[in-house]
């Protein structure tokens, strides 16, 4: 009878684990990558930094916008291009990357080392102000904005604890398989 409790609290124990939930300050920066569907350079940019995720800075998230094919990001990419006084000539260019008010036009192999450090500077002086998003919040259009991980995608949190709880069990009932058939 011992053994079934242990086995009954071992099994429990996979479901009720403890997570914590931190609630902190929103330092986050934004860069953003207005780009094409079939821009070549966004393609190189999406994928350097895809296969580099481990040098993202922590408080940086990577937002795009696909702005050839989805006409509502293309007005938005020109309204942001305008609000940053940017040419009129850049409005269809891509890519274009925007972290507050700065923005870097084409892509390089240095692009992201400096987009990273412009994230670090607002970071550091504090003076942090995202433009992309006060023109979403002004226009309201319904663009359509993908994260790396809707590019890239990679299994979600609960996917990982329904795997993991579901190898437990079968783990488990090997074990109590086996200390079971000792009797």
């Amino acid at each position: 009878m011992k053994k079934i409790f242990i086995l009954f609290g071992l099994v429990l124990s996979l479901f009720v684990l403890p997570i914590s939930v931190y609630a902190e300050e929103d330092n986050t920066i934004t860069v953003y990558l207005f780009r094409g569907a079939t821009c070549a350079h966004c393609e190189d940019a999406l994928e350097y930094i895809s296969n580099h995720r481990d040098e993202i800075p922590e408080n940086v998230e990577i937002v795009t916008y696909e702005v050839w094919e989805n006409d509502t990001n293309r007005d938005f990419h020109n309204e942001v291009v305008e609000r940053l006084g940017m040419d009129e000539d850049d409005y269809d260019t891509v890519p274009c990357f925007v972290v507050g008010e700065e923005h870097i036009l084409g892509y390089s192999t240095g692009t992201w080392e400096e987009l990273f450090d412009i994230a670090r500077d607002y970071q550091d002086n504090g003076d942090y102000t995202d433009i992309v998003e006060e023109v979403d919040r002004e226009l309201q259009l319904d663009v359509e904005a993908r994260t790396l991980d809707d590019l890239y995608s990679e299994p979600s949190m609960v996917a990982t604890i329904i795997v993991y709880a579901v190898f437990g069990v079968i783990i488990l009932g090997f074990v109590a398989m086996i200390v079971f058939s000792r009797k």
